[in-house]
């Protein structure tokens, strides 16, 4: 990402190396507000136009931190490290495809490409091959295309990668309303509200930021029970 930099108090600079610093421990994670590193760089799409592969970039790095400030601010939550891996890998290799498509959409446009085929032995080259004349350049495409229905795609992108959803900050407000009016809830009852996959990444980043700026606590009584959040009092 050579173009997109985070502008932070603790950080200044490119996303990637602000990584590398956190996986090297010479910055520690729970001092970075990820939902200020997310709302800059949906303000950084609304100024210009990004390519799909730098979006792709960024994906792979936020899925990076997400997952190590996880685990840093909530030890005892079971997360498996399986997770994050899969995730890092299906976003490189959705980066990986964007790349190939614009190779192939270049050399289409220059035309650069011929299909030849080998030399045949002596002994063939007698050998002549007459197409016969019932088979006609129209017969020929519809049994191409039969052939290609037949194959099954080695993996099926999804047709939609990212749905609109709440922005960050805004579920931050309404769980900091939420907390404030009944002065405590639960981890399972905030994830249950969210309709989405990606609504309830975006409130357990939420309760992650808050606990981070010690407006609330979370507190576990026994391993795998829900999490209570309450209000921390002034």
């Amino acid at each position: 990402m050579d173009q997109y930099k985070v502008q932070l108090e603790e950080f200044k600079g490119p996303l990637d190396l602000l990584l590398q610093l956190i996986e090297k421990q010479e910055m520690d994670i729970t001092n970075v507000s990820l939902a200020q590193v997310a709302d800059q760089f949906i303000e950084y799409m609304n100024l210009k136009q990004v390519a799909p592969e730098e979006t792709a970039d960024f994906l792979v790095v936020a899925a990076k931190l997400i997952y190590i400030k996880s685990k840093a601010l909530l030890p005892t939550l079971e997360l498996e490290e399986d997770d994050g891996i899969d995730l890092e890998k299906q976003l490189k290799m959705y980066k990986e495809y964007l790349e190939a498509s614009k190779k192939i959409q270049k050399i289409l446009r220059k035309k650069q490409f011929c299909f030849a085929k080998e030399k045949l032995p002596e002994s063939a080259a007698k050998q002549v091959f007459y197409v016969p004349q019932s088979v006609t350049a129209k017969k020929l495409r519809n049994i191409y295309a039969q052939v290609l229905e037949k194959i099954k795609p080695i993996i099926v992108l999804p047709k939609k990668i990212i749905e609109k959803s709440i922005k960050l900050s805004e579920r931050i407000q309404q769980i900091k309303d939420l907390i404030f009016k009944e002065a405590s809830s639960s981890f399972n009852k905030l994830i249950g509200d969210s309709e989405t996959k990606t609504e309830k990444i975006i409130s357990f980043l939420a309760i992650l930021e808050l606990t981070k700026q010690k407006i609330i606590s979370v507190n576990q009584d026994n391993l795998f029970e829900d999490i209570s959040l309450e209000k921390i009092k002034d």
